[in-house]
């Protein structure tokens, strides 16, 4: 068994995905670690340049190349039952790391702090739609010795970038229902793995987060990703609800009000009329 297995998964990255490869071949480490690509059928290069980078490093690399497009969660679940490692650390195509000892890093802070479950880091937010590069925001909620739990993983967003993380590959190839069902699948695995121990925050920037209109996220409108926030947070009530109900009710009231009042301003008067029935019979 290696000791970690790097994860990307890859859709239309072909600009980006051979720098995102180069960035984990340059880690500096101790420890063994793989490299496992699940590339999803894209319709650009992208397939191409992770089959070269398979032939010049075959006891590195691991690909799954499906013969059509499986979409982001099968793809997901295929991808991650690959991950037998110790430790699984997340990397988009369209993203890098750009410190050559962040793999060390983490794994050292996992191997002696046994009650932690992952870690997680600040990136640089690249905006390639505006050409600004800043900082990611520190998460909304935390304590004071930079530790989290389930209850920091529920907030108005997403605390941590993807590429980021690692974790102990404690949830295994059987992932939890409800997790799969999910429009962020990510977001889940955050509260899943919360079950399993407490999180870590580096504050030091140690990747690079792409902005680009073709983001799974980023290239998605106010109102779009919004309603997926709502559809998430009502779905992870029935793993969470009884524990969490009166923060889970935050973050649905937040995100309800803020479509009524964006929508009302900019005279979107159904939709506006939606979110505020819904305001209404919620509170």
């Amino acid at each position: 068994m290696v000791d970690i297995s790097v994860w990307i998964t890859t859709y239309n990255h072909e600009p980006f995905i051979a720098q995102a490869i180069e960035s984990v071949l340059m880690q500096q480490t101790t420890f063994t670690y793989e490299i496992v690509i699940g590339e999803d059928c894209s319709t650009d290069a992208t397939r191409e340049i992770v089959l070269l980078y398979k032939s010049r490093y075959p006891d590195k690399i691991r690909l799954l190349l499906p013969s059509t497009n499986l979409g982001m969660v099968p793809m997901t679940t295929a991808s991650y039952a690959l991950c037998t490692g110790r430790y699984v650390a997340w990397l988009d195509g369209d993203d890098y790391w750009t410190d050559a000892f962040k793999l060390q890093q983490q794994v050292n802070f996992l191997e002696t702090h046994p009650t932690f479950a992952f870690c997680f880091h600040k990136v640089l937010l690249v905006n390639q739609m505006v050409g600004t590069e800043l900082p990611s925001n520190d998460p909304l909620s935390i304590e004071s010795d930079n530790n989290l739990s389930t209850k920091h993983f529920i907030q108005i967003y997403n605390p941590v970038y993807a590429l980021s993380v690692v974790h102990r590959n404690v949830l295994g190839s059987n992932l939890p229902h409800w997790l799969l069902a999910l429009p962020y699948p990510d977001w889940g695995f955050y509260l899943a793995l919360s079950q399993h121990g407490a999180a870590k925050y580096f504050p030091e920037a140690m990747g690079v987060y792409r902005i680009h209109k073709a983001g799974a996220y980023s290239g998605q409108s106010f109102n779009y990703n919004a309603n997926q926030i709502i559809n998430f947070f009502t779905l992870i009530k029935s793993a969470f609800g009884k524990e969490f109900s009166s923060a889970i009710e935050g973050v649905l009231h937040y995100y309800r009000n803020e479509l009524f009042r964006r929508n009302l301003k900019q005279l979107h008067l159904r939709e506006a009329a939606k979110h505020g029935l819904s305001l209404l019979f919620k509170s």
